[in-house]
């Protein structure tokens, strides 16, 4: 069985010289800084090289969560897998380290899941798709032209709106998309009127908000919040039974299955039936009296 060497660590660090016996003039200059610095703060007593290593424990676990395997990270990082290992696993001691030299903790701190490099089929954090999909209904673009501009069917696309893990080729796809459609309107690509109000329907009730309310970064970030400048009163249950049963009707009139507005408008399909049995009666069920 054959065996591949691991790699070595980049000349002019600490580790290719102090634990590789590498000799070379980058190394050697590097180890010297190392010592230099060391003696200095060794003479006025602020040596501490070490940092705890559990806040970057928790951000590896968040990178982890995201898609990115360990030694993605490492690779990311610029430091050996070794390194993240004995944080994460304890290798080889059985037991996870609890210091880590600071310089190793400022690049590993230093990592995006942007900076891994994954394959197509990783699964990441769903987030920064979910809310660029929001963000372009929430702007007036129906799911069916989402669908047409992305690439995707619109079943799949409204999934999509709501899901919380995506592959990394779904991620980018959705990105691409929506870099392009962010300088364009609806109008533009021949969404109607209907399907334009309808979007916009949905996307408050739902609560979705524009490009705008999300800065380049804060988009793909699962604690961040929608900066929105102007927020409007929370509409009343009323409103949002309103706006339901405008939408249901709309999707009827078009021949839409009870099923597909269900999953487009993120409903029970009980209450679809209802609505729609209402409206072709001509009048309201009295829910008090449902209640009852």
């Amino acid at each position: 069985m054959t065996t591949t060497a691991k790699p070595l660590p980049d000349h002019g660090t600490l580790s290719r010289h102090k634990y590789h016996g590498c000799k070379c003039l980058t190394c050697r200059v590097a180890y010297s800084a190392y010592a230099k610095k060391r003696r200095r703060h060794s003479a006025y007593g602020t040596w501490n090289p070490f940092t705890p290593a559990e806040p970057v424990l928790q951000y590896i676990n968040q990178l982890r969560e995201a898609g990115a395997p360990v030694d993605v990270i490492a690779d990311a990082a610029g430091v050996t897998r070794q390194t993240v290992a004995r944080i994460v696993y304890g290798i080889p001691a059985g037991k996870p380290t609890t210091k880590i030299r600071r310089e190793s903790a400022d690049a590993i701190l230093r990592v995006r899941i942007q900076d891994c490099n994954l394959s197509n089929g990783s699964r990441i954090d769903a987030t920064g798709t979910r809310r660029r999909i929001q963000a372009l209904v929430a702007a007036g673009w129906s799911f069916v032209a989402l669908a047409n501009e992305m690439g995707f069917n619109d079943r799949a696309l409204t999934s999509l709106a709501r899901a919380e893990r995506v592959t990394v080729a779904t991620a980018r796809k959705v990105k691409i998309a929506y870099r392009r459609l962010l300088i364009l309107t609806p109008e533009q690509h021949g969404v109607h009127q209907q399907a334009r109000s309808l979007a916009l329907r949905v996307a408050a009730r739902e609560g979705w908000v524009t490009a705008a309310a999300w800065g380049d970064e804060a988009i793909d970030d699962p604690k961040a919040h929608p900066n929105v400048e102007d927020p409007q009163a929370e509409p009343s249950r009323n409103e949002l039974a309103s706006l339901r049963r405008a939408d249901v009707e709309h999707l009827d009139q078009f021949g839409v299955c009870e099923d597909d507005i269900a999953r487009r408008l993120g409903m029970a399909v009980s209450t679809v039936h209802a609505i729609i049995r209402e409206l072709r009666v001509g009048e309201r069920r009295d829910r008090t009296k449902a209640a009852a």
